[in-house]
């Protein structure tokens, strides 16, 4: 594979011959082409639990909460306490009645880093439990999120490493 003008290898393990085969067949028509370029757009893993309060009321306090900019260097610290590596970027949220889904996102240097984000997430809802007792966490991940099957969200702001490969197929 011909990328950003320097020559690759793409090792695949697995026993499903069509992949690779198929895989083959785009890396050679992106090479004869003259490669591909690539554009980093984001670069951030991202986990959403879903909680559940009694009230509406309650779930708003909890966003306000989370959205207040005095409290997020707090939820990073407790966050980053489970990785050399995963770093806390931003947390966002969404209210639908009772429930409020909460996105973490999060850098994990060179790994995929799910695992790590996951226990930097269980870290930050055991802390929340502290002061919102009544938070029912209904799971780590709400849907909001999807690492299993494609979502809007997921394609519209990324997830993990969000990547542009530009090739001209006409040039050979």
């Amino acid at each position: 594979m011909l990328l950003d003008g320097k020559e690759f290898s793409v090792p695949m393990a697995t026993t499903e011959g069509r992949l690779v085969a198929s895989t083959n067949q785009g890396c050679m028509a992106i090479y004869v082409s003259g490669g591909a370029t690539s554009v980093l757009l984001k670069d951030g893993m991202t986990r959403a639990p879903m909680v559940r309060f009694g009230t509406a009321k309650r779930a708003v306090e909890l966003k306000l909460f989370l959205e207040e900019p005095l409290n997020f260097d707090t939820l990073a610290s407790v966050f980053n306490k489970s990785s050399r590596f995963g770093r806390l970027q931003r947390i966002q949220s969404a209210i639908a009645r009772k429930n409020l889904y909460i996105m973490f996102t999060c850098s994990t240097g060179d790994a995929m880093g799910i695992n790590m984000v996951s226990k930097g997430v269980q870290n930050v809802l055991d802390y929340l439990q502290l002061d919102f007792p009544d938070m029912d966490v209904l799971g780590i991940s709400g849907n909001y999120r999807s690492d299993k099957k494609p979502t809007d969200v997921n394609w519209i702001e990324g997830r993990a490493q969000h990547l542009i490969l530009l090739t001209d197929f006409y040039s050979f």
